[in-house]
């Protein structure tokens, strides 16, 4: 069985408004019955200039710097959440 990808998000994914980047992803996840593991890498805000937290550590886990981040177990990291949305839409 494969490994779990890994969902980067801010602290406030299933808390902030659903309308949140990282809310919406994780419950199109959840709906889809993908499996992962969720990484905070963000905390304090969801508007990303008032977050705290290493955007150094984020970048060295999956090089990018924008949260949400959706790392596969074979590495690839995919940004953005439409373009993880659409990869969710094709997993089912």
């Amino acid at each position: 069985m494969p490994e779990t990808p890994t969902l980067y998000v801010c602290h406030g994914d299933d808390s902030g408004p659903r309308f949140h980047p990282c809310g919406r992803v994780q419950a199109a996840l959840r709906e889809a019955g993908i499996e992962y593991e969720k990484v905070i890498a963000g905390h304090g805000s969801p508007i990303p200039f008032l977050r705290k937290g290493s955007s150094d550590e984020l970048e060295q886990a999956t090089g990018a710097s924008k949260l949400p981040a959706l790392k596969l177990a074979d590495g690839t990291v995919i940004t953005h959440s439409k373009a993880i949305l659409g990869w969710v839409a094709r997993q089912r």
